[in-house]
């Protein structure tokens, strides 16, 4: 009898429901694992692996009161690898079928054969394969109807729209969705995530003299409870609106710059990307040959968790079955250690740091101030709340984008700003933190503050 996934009923679209479905995935991604291995094994492959994930749930957006979109999204897919004698063969599909499955094999092993050996591919020791897999809290499919998610999103816009400043909505939008996924290799290894994730926005449109603004404000979690009030996201929308309203310009010229939380994960997104190994052994990093160097402030620290709960980065095991760890990356400014998969750390002479597939929840440890008390301190400047642009170069650490936030002087802020350019160095700026706010974005894997630089570059 062929096994395969059949199609989730659409009138049942609660998470509750899909996940009531999703046992069966579940058996079917464990079943295809186990077979795929077992053929590949037959086939003569050294080694083998396999990766499947299923997402199923429904999105919706609602616009002046009337439902706009709804979407009901079921994406399934699968991946292989197998090695023979480091030649490798992968495979990627779409379709989570059992005959599927060992068709992708068969060309997986047929592109093995024309592949010239890599001496770093292959699978990680099996001693390092998690064996202990914490409950890390990241399931929980909720009764929510279609019908309870519009009256959310019509809530969080009527909120916003009751504010004279809002001119229009964007829309709001609501999201709820449930993962599997499945890891398993001939090591014997074989894992399973189980995640749900809830989210909620709703953007607006300013009118001013000079012309029309956009804002608008978000709220996600693991579990629909820990999601601000639709009221309280519509609120923090409109007061986001309202604060751009009175507008000015800003002096060219060298001044302190603070970002907003917002703003800062991504900045700090750039320097854990230029640690990710992949950036090392190409040597096409600015962090190249860092370790044990002062990269940031005494007073800061980088950690990794991967067994937050609830956590967006929350993981026992990465994707090469791998088991995750808490550990430093910088302490007390000093660099500790990189980002490595197993591959990225054979290519360096290093070890794998359970990072195969991405980085896990970071942590930016620093004393911290209330933002307020942070502009006091530095007088004049930029609060940037929005970037824009490439103009990130890694390898260099050549920092330009485009930029928008309000101008402050004296410790107050006085005006909103746009169409500016901020630039730098991104080694000197890490170097140049001079605080930290306490105001820390849980909407993120990577949990950090306002952050404020000494003294960037800023032209009109």
């Amino acid at each position: 009898m062929e096994l395969g996934l059949s199609k989730v009923n659409s009138n049942q679209l609660t998470l509750t429901q899909i996940a009531k479905q999703q046992e069966q995935t579940s058996k079917l991604m464990q079943t295809i694992a186990q077979r795929v291995l077992e053929s590949a094994s037959k086939a003569g492959a050294n080694q083998a692996e396999v990766w499947s994930y299923n997402t199923i749930g429904n999105s919706l957006e609602v616009r002046n009161g009337e439902l706009e979109t709804l979407e009901f999204n079921q994406d399934s897919h699968l991946g292989i690898n197998v090695y023979f004698n480091q030649s490798k063969g992968t495979v990627s599909i779409n379709d989570l079928t059992e005959t599927a499955a060992l068709q992708g094999l068969e060309a997986a092993c047929n592109i093995a054969k024309h592949t010239e050996p890599d001496p770093y591919s292959g699978l990680v020791e099996k001693e390092r394969m998690a064996k202990d897999f914490k409950d890390l809290s990241l399931d929980h499919p909720d009764d929510l109807t279609v019908e309870d998610m519009l009256e959310v999103a019509k809530a969080a816009e009527s909120t916003a729209l009751q504010a004279e400043h809002v001119k229009q909505s964007e829309g709001a939008n609501f999201y709820s969705h449930r993962s599997l996924s499945c890891y398993a290799n001939s090591h014997g290894f074989m894992g399973m995530n189980r995640t749900t994730r809830y989210s909620l926005s709703n953007v607006l449109i300013g009118q001013t003299d000079k012309g029309m603004l956009r804002d608008g404000y978000y709220t996600l979690g693991r579990e629909y409870s820990d999601l601000l009030s639709p009221q309280e996201v519509g609120a923090e929308a409109s007061k986001r609106i309202k604060r751009k309203l009175t507008q000015g310009s800003c002096p060219s010229g060298n001044y302190p710059v603070v970002f907003s939380p917002e703003v800062a994960r991504g900045l700090w997104s750039h320097l854990l990307g230029a640690l990710k190994g992949g950036a090392i052994y190409q040597r096409s990093s600015f962090m190249l040959d860092k370790l044990g160097h002062q990269i940031l402030p005494q007073g800061v620290s980088i950690a990794e968790d991967p067994f937050l709960l609830k956590g967006l980065g929350s993981s026992n095991f990465d994707s090469d079955g791998v088991a995750t760890q808490q550990r430093t990356i910088v302490d007390k400014g000093v660099l500790e250690g990189y980002f490595l998969s197993g591959y990225s750390a054979r290519r360096l002479g290093l070890e794998t740091t359970g990072n195969a597939g991405g980085i896990h929840n970071i942590i930016i440890n620093s004393a911290t101030k209330a933002l307020d008390e942070i502009l006091k301190e530095l007088g004049t400047g930029l609060l940037v709340t929005e970037v824009m642009g490439q103009g990130v170069n890694i390898v260099t650490g050549n920092y330009s984008r485009g930029a928008s936030g309000f101008w402050f002087e004296n410790g107050e802020i006085k005006h909103y700003v746009q169409e500016l350019t901020i630039a730098g160095n991104l080694e000197q700026m890490f170097q140049s933190i001079v605080a930290m706010g306490d105001d820390i974005d849980h909407r993120s894997s990577i949990l950090t503050g306002s952050v404020a630089i000494e003294q960037m570059t800023i032209a009109r």
